[in-house]
């Protein structure tokens, strides 16, 4: 699934083509189950004339402000992209929602699995609402290590577990938690308890370095993930253990080995990551 550093990827992408552009219409939208606040027809007349305002990101959603008070709000899931295209553009495979804009272009989703979702929500009210259980963003200025320390007061169960949950921290999902845990050392079955003060803020900037480390590659492709221009990522080829079980550790050389952690496949290091 793409996770925060490549939503945010994405969004700086279609950032470039998409403010001020005016859609058109709605040109395809053959998965119904992919639209949950609306049916096409209904989605096709709310959007034609709303023009782009401008593009964010909240946890791995991709929000897109229009006018009258408007959120178009994407959701890639497991294997969802979205792309910007010039008029005239050959198809994309597994393309099941598509935008026209007023000169041509098209803004299209794309998604083998069909379990990505579009969201039309008609006002801030709206969108809040939706998101209100989200946690905080963990590349903002504002997350501080004592804010990281809060999240995890009281918590309990296995930090790889915990890591995932989009109400305690936003963005993290399966791959950067198991970068996050080996740059800090720490094992992904231990419990929060566990973890002395030095602990945590090791993992408060582990967490914030495999993130910006990312995006700065632009995200990671290991098998469906591109980018809002339908390249792949380079990150796949900076990752400490994750996708690499049985080579050497890059700091010990021991072998990294795959155990499964809430069901979950958990890459780390024997050596350095100590149960």
């Amino acid at each position: 699934m793409p996770e925060l550093p490549e939503v945010e990827t994405t969004v700086r992408d279609l950032r470039r083509h998409l403010p001020g552009r005016t859609i058109a219409g709605l040109l395809l939208a053959d998965w119904p189950n992919m639209i949950p606040t609306h049916l096409p027809e209904a989605l096709g007349r709310e959007l034609a004339g709303e023009q782009i305002l401008a593009l964010d990101r909240r946890a791995k959603f991709i929000l897109m402000e229009l006018t009258n008070g408007k959120y178009l709000v994407f959701h890639r899931k497991m294997t969802g992209n979205l792309f910007w295209r010039e008029a005239g553009a050959a198809p994309d495979r597994y393309t099941h929602v598509a935008l026209g804009f007023t000169d041509g272009s098209e803004l299209r989703f794309c998604d083998m699995r069909k379990f990505g979702r579009v969201y039309l929500f008609m006002s801030r009210a709206e969108l809040d609402k939706h998101m209100h259980k989200l946690g905080p963003e963990p590349l903002l200025d504002s997350f501080t290590p004592q804010i990281f320390e809060d999240r995890l007061a009281n918590r309990k169960g296995m930090l790889k577990t915990l890591l995932l949950n989009q109400e305690l921290l936003v963005g993290l999902g399966n791959i950067y938690v198991n970068e996050a845990l080996f740059v800090s050392g720490i094992h992904p079955t231990r419990t929060v308890q566990t973890l002395s003060d030095t602990d945590r803020e090791k993992l408060y900037h582990a967490i914030r370095q495999v993130l910006n480390t990312a995006i700065e590659n632009r995200g990671t492709t290991l098998s469906d993930y591109l980018d809002g221009e339908g390249n792949k990522g380079g990150n796949q080829e900076k990752l400490f253990v994750h996708f690499r079980e049985g080579q050497p550790c890059l700091t010990c050389s021991t072998p990294i080995v795959k155990i499964v952690v809430g069901q979950r496949g958990t890459y780390l290091c024997p050596t350095c990551q100590k149960a």
